[in-house]
This record gives structure tokens, C-alpha cells and sequence, in this order.
């Protein structure tokens, strides 16, 4: 009986304690990584502001190529919404909230299955010797319990797709055709006819 009672103790003790820990844990997470390409910020820029363009570099749509994609909305404004359901990338949804030209996208990303979540989504480019700089975020909250324990490993889990989709989007816009020149006009208003 006596060991039973001592069990129980150390039982309650290591609950409060990891409680504790777990209370203590920061409530808040932020994932974020960067790369440069080499094209101007508008051809970037026309690659993410449009959520029809995101199959050709978004490191989930390929790990999930069966998902059914619905995309609605007028691209680069708010409410232009990209929603997903797939047995691999579960259901969810991603918004347009506000968007600079050449400059930011930040989205809503709303998770409904496997669990429900809510995160910022954030592009932002910068102008660096005509090349582009591209920095992805991604930052939520971490509700107690189980969101501070996930907060844990949340680098590891947003990190590797993070950078993967940054080196495809590089890959895929770096490989695009440069844009032709434009044609040089010609002014006939004075020319004789002969």
C-alpha cells in the first residue's frame, strides 16, 4: 500500500511540475527564413500575390498532389482565398488580408483538419541590387497545453517547408523567360506622303 501511495505522489508531482513547465513555455511562435533571387520584385511579386501561380513552387501542393485546391477571389486583394482538402495536407484555407505591390502579401492560414489552427502568413520582398530578397514568416499563438508542448518542434515542422518552397519559388521565377522589350514607337504625324 505503501508503494502505491508513494507512486501516486511522484505521479502528482511530476503532473504539477510538468504543468509548470509547460506554463512557463513562450505562448507565441515565429518561423521565418529568406532567400535572394535574381529577377526585379514585380516578376517575384507576380508569382506569389496569385494563389493559381502557388502549384508551381509551394512545397505543400506537391506533397499533395491529389488535394482538391479551390482558389476564389481577385488575386493580390483581400479576401482572395486559396482553400485545400487532402488526405496529406488535410483541410484548410489561406487568405489574402493585405497585399503592397512588388512589396508584402500577408494571409490568414486557417488549419480545420487534422486540428484547428490559426496563423499569420507573411511574404515580404525587398529591392537588393535587382535582385529580390524574399522572407517568408509564419507566426500563431500556442494555447496551453498542447499548443506550448508543439511550440517545441514548430521550427522543425514549418522550417524545411519554409526553405524547400523559398529554393523552388528561386528555381521556378529565376527560370523565367525575361520579359521582352517593349517596342519602340515611331511617330508618322509629320512624315510626307509621297
Amino acid at each position: 500500500m505503501k508503494i502505491l501511495k508513494n507512486l501516486l505522489i511522484a505521479l502528482a508531482v511530476i503532473v504539477v511540475v510538468g504543468g509548470i513547465v509547460l506554463y512557463f513555455l513562450p505562448n507565441h511562435y515565429t518561423v521565418t527564413n529568406s532567400i535572394e533571387i535574381n529577377k526585379p520584385a514585380d516578376v517575384v511579386y507576380a508569382q506569389i500575390y496569385d494563389y493559381n501561380k502557388w502549384a508551381n513552387w509551394d512545397p505543400w501542393m506537391e506533397a499533395d498532389p491529389a488535394a482538391k485546391i479551390t482558389i476564389e477571389g481577385t488575386p493580390g486583394t483581400p479576401g482572395h482565398k486559396m482553400s485545400w482538402d487532402g488526405k496529406k495536407s488535410g483541410e484548410g484555407s489561406l487568405t489574402v488580408i493585405s497585399a503592397g505591390t512588388n512589396q508584402f502579401v500577408y494571409s490568414r492560414l486557417d488549419f480545420i483538419k487534422p486540428f484547428q489552427s490559426t496563423m499569420k502568413d507573411m511574404m515580404k520582398l525587398e529591392s537588393v541590387d535587382g535582385k529580390t530578397k524574399v522572407t517568408w514568416t509564419n507566426t500563431g499563438g500556442l494555447p496551453f497545453w498542447k499548443g506550448r508542448l508543439m511550440g517545441l518542434f514548430i521550427e522543425k515542422m514549418l522550417g524545411p517547408d519554409q526553405r524547400k518552397g523559398l529554393d523552388k519559388l528561386k528555381s521556378y521565377t529565376e527560370a523565367l523567360p525575361a520579359a521582352a522589350p517593349p517596342v519602340a514607337s515611331v511617330d508618322t504625324s509629320g512624315a510626307k506622303m509621297m
